[in-house]
């Protein structure tokens, strides 16, 4: 990892360099954090600053750079050291970054943030008896098939879609029998929950899928998805992908009058899912860790500062990010992580992990890890009311 000294020497020798790149973003981030960051416990974090997926990564940046100015301080164990860098949301990048950290001083890596990069990210922590937890992956059985080297902090999506379901139905004024089902085949977990976690749960409920149709992301145009799915005539819509499209989507749909009961997957929580969709994701459902219209008062103080630093409401991303790394500082302050002996010190991180129970974090509230490793907590069911997403009332 580059110092913040060097950073601009380093950055013309390798330009075209991938770590480089990478490195050079996780000096511009650390130039922004207080001098404290510059500290003996390493913790490497992965996001996607930049890609298709950058508004989860702009979001996460902010969050952390709030973090950064409240729990760098361990006491004992020292000062915490955030490293962060850039996948791009892409899974070689990943791959490499991941590598690169194994082989670092770090006792434990915060990402990467998305299925598709934690699927091949997995197995690499299992190899190099990293413990890796990603704070918003979500695709089921991932931690599952890589013990006992990984966790999530985000619900997986079988957690989050069956109480979504459910107040969906409660809340409809007409039956809903049978829906279309619209998905990113490109995204990993929204192919996943469209041809399998949403039609199973639906099954259980007794609603039939009319037909699953795929769109990409990068997207512009869905007119003929919406049209082929309007003359199937179902009662409800679901959509399942990334922010832009799932806004643009439900928006082409609203366009040709397709105004049946919509809900979306956790992804689309994000303000630029509103601004995509506009006044056409009105009172559109989704499931959610995070709910910034609540009245807890530590909540209501974050989301006024990150509001007041990027003019955004935050979404689940900044949440999530913050909550896990306030739950590893912990870990490191419990455990006595000191970051002399790394492989000690990343047993330790393990071992943490693996025995959360009930723990409490600022912004998400007690947690608990299970036996896959995946976290277990009650989620938020939102919905689109006035431009904002807001909790929904039972």
């Amino acid at each position: 990892m580059i110092t913040n000294s060097t950073g601009a020497r380093r950055g013309r020798r390798c330009r075209y360099s991938r770590l480089c790149r990478a490195a050079l973003v996780a000096a511009t981030v650390a130039a922004t954090l207080p001098t404290a960051a510059l500290a003996d416990v390493p913790v490497g974090v992965l996001v996607p600053a930049s890609g298709p997926g950058a508004g989860f990564g702009e979001q996460m940046k902010v969050a952390i750079d709030m973090f950064s100015e409240k729990y760098l301080d361990l006491g004992k164990a020292g000062k915490l050291k955030l490293e962060v860098y850039d996948t791009r949301g892409q899974v070689p990048e990943a791959i490499s970054l991941t590598r690169k950290l194994i082989d670092s001083n770090a006792v434990a890596i915060v990402g990467p943030q998305f299925s598709s990069e934690a699927e091949v990210v997995f197995p690499l922590g299992v190899s190099g008896k990293m413990p890796i937890i990603s704070a918003m992956s979500a695709k089921p059985g991932l931690a599952a098939a890589n013990r006992p080297w990984t966790f999530r902090y985000a619900l997986v999506s079988e957690n989050d879609y069956g109480p979504l379901l459910d107040v969906w139905l409660k809340r409809v004024k007409q039956p809903i029998k049978k829906v279309v089902i619209f998905y990113d085949a490109k995204d990993s977990i929204s192919s996943y929950d469209a041809n399998t976690v949403f039609p199973e749960l639906l099954k259980k409920r007794g609603i039939s899928v009319a037909e699953k149709i795929s769109f990409q992301k990068g997207d512009l145009d869905f007119s003929a998805q919406v049209t082929r799915a309007k003359a199937l005539n179902p009662d409800g819509i679901i959509v399942a992908g990334f922010y832009n499209e799932a806004g643009a989507f439900i928006k082409e749909a609203r366009k040709q009058g397709m105004n049946q009961a919509a809900v979306t997957n956790v992804a689309p929580n994000n303000p630029r899912f509103i601004d995509a969709g506009g006044e056409a994701v009105e009172g559109t459902l989704l499931p959610s860790d995070f709910d910034p219209s609540s009245k807890k008062p530590a909540i209501q103080q974050f989301v006024a500062e990150f509001k007041k630093r990027s003019g955004q409401i935050p979404g689940n991303a900044a949440a999530q990010i913050y909550d896990t790394l306030y739950l590893v500082a912990d870990c490191i302050k419990r455990e006595g992580i000191m970051g002399k002996d790394v492989q000690a010190d990343r047993n330790k991180m393990r071992e943490c992990w693996a025995n959360l129970k009930d723990s409490e974090a600022p912004l998400l509230g007690k947690t608990s890890i299970d036996e896959n490793g995946e976290a277990i907590r009650q989620p938020a069911i939102l919905t689109v009311k006035n431009g904002k997403f807001q909790s929904v009332e039972e």
